[in-house]
């Protein structure tokens, strides 16, 4: 398979999966200071500190607003991680390659960015935003589930899988590191901070899950322990750093990236948070970021990255 169509399919589906992620972050943090009535700055600056935008904000708003930050990570386009800006590379990546992708693929595609494109021209108020955001996640959703229905199990399905559960990861350690620093700087007790992580549960359709998953008293560090071990919920640390394994193994079983993953879910599987410690917490994320950071790094340059050979 040649690199930059590996590279467009890898990237086509990273854009997409941030689009999801992100919708699910602005709704959840807008429901969370809705029922907590949080100040506009505890609850949207950790979304933009964690995804490293809060000074990028700060110049163009110069305060924090829920409308102004929503916003900014719906439609401007000098956030390279609005959900318009991913939007437009993951089909400007999938024109290039739309011989690989399945025809409903496609069609769910272009669907999705056609109601998107018409939805941003009306009249912008916070439930024409929820609605678009909702939108987004239902089709982006959609167009995986069509390529995991309809695609065939090769090569370039591998890179598809492996570009989702990369941005997966790296989203879902954002998600739990913005409102990690959310519980640090207000001063709701207990009850109210695990109410938060209820809604984080359910910002990404995991309460159930968690029900099932755990028996006891609902606790931070049981929902926390959650998020990052239960190796059979499909948006769980552990359960994402497995599937990048099985891509990789599937593109080329002597793979050295495979150890580093191995690695990574070890440390995921041995830390254990302690009395709610946050700061512990949050220093673990932030390692584990980087090493998903590097590890996106070394994927690039394993298949990506390539040199044109001049004759002399």
């Amino acid at each position: 398979m040649l690199s930059r169509r590996a590279k467009l399919l890898y990237w086509m589906s990273r854009y997409l999966e941030r689009s999801n992620f992100t919708s699910r972050l602005l709704i959840t943090t807008s429901e969370l200071q809705l029922d907590l009535s949080l100040e506009d700055e505890i609850s949207w600056k950790p979304l933009l500190t964690v995804t490293n935008l809060n000074k990028d904000y700060i110049k163009l708003n110069k305060k924090y607003s829920e409308k102004k930050t929503i916003e900014y990570f719906i439609l401007n386009k000098s956030n390279l991680s609005s959900i318009f800006n991913s939007l437009n590379l993951s089909q400007q990546n999938s024109l290039v390659i739309r011989d690989i992708l399945p025809e409903q693929s496609i069609i769910k595609l272009n669907d999705l960015i056609l109601k998107f494109n018409k939805n941003i021209k009306t009249r912008k108020n916070k439930k024409n935003y929820i609605k678009i955001l909702n939108e987004v996640i239902q089709g982006s959703q959609s167009f995986m589930y069509s390529t995991d229905m309809e695609m065939q199990r090769n090569i370039e399905y591998q890179f598809l899988r492996l570009g989702r559960f990369i941005e997966r990861t790296d989203m879902m350690i954002r998600i739990l590191q913005s409102q990690s620093l959310r519980s640090k700087q207000h001063k709701k007790g207990y009850e109210y901070l695990t109410l938060e992580w209820i809604n984080i549960l359910k910002s990404i359709s995991a309460f159930q899950a968690y029900r099932q998953y755990s028996k006891q008293d609902i606790t931070v560090s049981d929902i926390i322990n959650f998020f990052l071990k239960a190796d059979i919920f499909p948006r769980s640390i552990s359960w994402n750093l497995n599937q990048i394994e099985r891509a990789l193994y599937r593109i080329s079983k002597k793979n050295d990236l495979i150890k580093k993953i191995k690695y990574l879910n070890k440390k995921v599987e041995k830390f254990n948070i302690k009395n709610d410690d946050i700061d512990s917490l949050l220093l673990f994320l932030e390692k584990t970021l980087k090493e998903i950071s590097e590890l996106s790094y070394n994927i690039e340059k394993k298949y990506f990255f390539f040199k044109l050979k001049i004759k002399k």
